[in-house]
């Protein structure tokens, strides 16, 4: 059964992931199309360290892991969440001493803990990514401490559940690279597709795209959405690999093991040699979230469903933002498919900013939008997105070269247009969706004429000089009526 998710049935749902490196607890409050943690920590346990060489949970290992447990279910008891779900693994499903391991963890927890097969993780993990990634489509490759899992999606968020693959080759098990080599060529569909994305999965890859990011100016100190090339990405694990994983961004608990997982990575990386590498913080966790939604949610756009989740908690007017697309939608046809979207979620959240200080509302909603944890959109079109908000407060574009590196110059022309605009609409209507509606746009041979009542021009000119700034900008001639 699935389960309603949408606002008005809200709930907390936290998740115990028993990994072979490490075990997390993450609590998600759940109001809508995406999770949004509440909490989120992890313990490094390398419960599956010593699985790949003897067959069996070491014992030191599952003593680190029960601390954990204990722990974590402490939390999820005192925080009352309406549902504990625990999962375990490679490592668990793998050793011969698992059942003892789980008698004991499922006595600290008082719940069930499910432990999924090498095809449900990959499934899972495909999930996840169609649930923070508008349309995917490519190879999904999740590389954790006990298993490689490897999965296509198509479009549609079509998952090839007949490919849907595990590999014991996690960097845990210290394999060769012809041994992983091996490994790969047992999935004969692999020789079969080409992927030109490859959507990548695990705390390994999150901290390579970390370690990279760092080494950026300018840089968003966001991992989700971003990419890079298959040179750039051999070019990282060659610093981190000569530095014995000692670089930073790479957390100190993970260094002993990047040189396997980069070992690893090397030999998929010439089994596929895929053009985009694209970074993800959604996995198996958010994947089996995403496998409880209801259908009309779970194929919704994700940015669009979290730019609609985001107005409702700030903005001052119900309704405001999707008066305000509608309304907006004649003036922007000149703009590719792409950028329509982007427009429609910044008309979501065009109010982000309206309960800070007037002087600072520009600059503050720049901020926002940069660290805004909705997914969706790569790193450029985020900063496009938070060029637009700033204009929409500002009324220019912000100045910093920097920042404007991300998006190209006809792009940021784009921008610009789109910020103007949803400054003049938000000058006459105060952001009131009634006074919108009253708003009617007649296309012309120039442009567009806007009939707005006299009484909300009001006696002065300020309306008008928000007219005269956006004809500026725009492509077109807009005029008042």
């Amino acid at each position: 059964m699935k389960h309603d998710m949408s606002p008005e049935h809200s709930s907390t749902i936290g998740l115990i992931d028993i990994g072979s490196n490490s075990i997390r607890l993450v609590i998600y409050r759940s109001e809508g199309r995406l999770p949004h943690p509440q909490f989120n920590e992890r313990d490094v346990c390398r419960l599956g360290e010593e699985v790949g060489r003897t067959g069996y949970l070491g014992a030191a290992q599952m003593q680190l892991a029960f601390k954990s447990l204990h722990r974590f279910a402490e939390i999820a008891r005192s925080s009352q969440v309406d549902a504990l779900e625990v999962f375990a693994t490679e490592a668990v499903r793998r050793a011969h001493n698992s059942s003892d391991f789980i008698d004991k963890a499922e006595a600290i927890l008082e719940t069930h803990i499910r432990v999924i097969s090498g095809h449900e993780e990959a499934m899972m993990s495909a999930l996840g990514i169609c649930s923070g990634f508008h349309d995917p489509v490519g190879l999904v490759a999740d590389l954790g401490g006990g298993s490689l899992e490897l999965v296509p999606v198509e479009t549609g968020k079509m998952i090839r559940k007949d490919m849907a693959s595990s590999l014991p080759c996690g960097y845990l098990n210290k394999y060769s690279s012809n041994e992983i080599s091996g490994y790969l060529d047992t999935l004969s569909w692999l020789e079969t597709i080409n992927p030109q994305r490859l959507y990548v999965v695990g705390g390994v890859w999150r901290a390579i795209a970390t370690a990279y990011i760092y080494k950026r100016k300018p840089r968003i100190d966001i991992v989700h959405g971003f990419s890079m090339s298959l040179d750039q990405l051999h070019q990282i694990m060659d610093k981190i690999d000569a530095r014995g994983g000692d670089i930073h961004g790479i957390p100190n608990a993970r260094r002993p093991s990047m040189s396997q997982a980069i070992r690893v990575i090397r030999v998929l990386m010439d089994k596929l040699s895929p053009s985009e590498i694209v970074f993800s913080a959604f996995g198996v966790r958010e994947g089996i979230l995403f496998d409880r939604l209801d259908l009309n949610l779970r194929y919704g756009d994700p940015l669009m469903e979290g730019a609609k989740e985001y107005a409702m908690m700030t903005t001052r007017f119900p309704h405001q933002g999707k008066v305000l697309a509608r309304k907006i939608m004649p003036l922007i046809a000149h703009l590719r498919p792409s950028y329509q979207r982007l427009t429609m979620a910044c008309c979501y959240l065009c109010d982000l900013a309206w309960l800070e200080h007037p002087d600072h509302r520009s600059r503050l909603a720049l901020e926002k939008m940069l660290g805004l944890s909705v997914v969706g959109i790569s790193h450029a079109e985020r900063v496009w997105m938070a060029a637009v908000l700033y204009t929409r407060y500002e009324g220019y574009m912000p100045k910093k070269k920097d920042f404007l590196a991300f998006i190209p110059k006809e792009d940021r022309k784009h921008a610009k247009s789109i910020g103007v605009l949803l400054r003049l609409f938000m000058t006459f209507s105060g952001g009131i969706p009634k006074v919108l509606e009253h708003v009617e746009i007649e296309e012309t041979k120039k442009g567009f004429t806007l009939h707005i009542d006299d009484d909300l021009i009001g006696s002065g000119d300020l309306v008008k000089r928000r007219v005269a700034n956006a004809n500026r900008s725009l492509p077109y001639k807009l005029t008042l009526s």
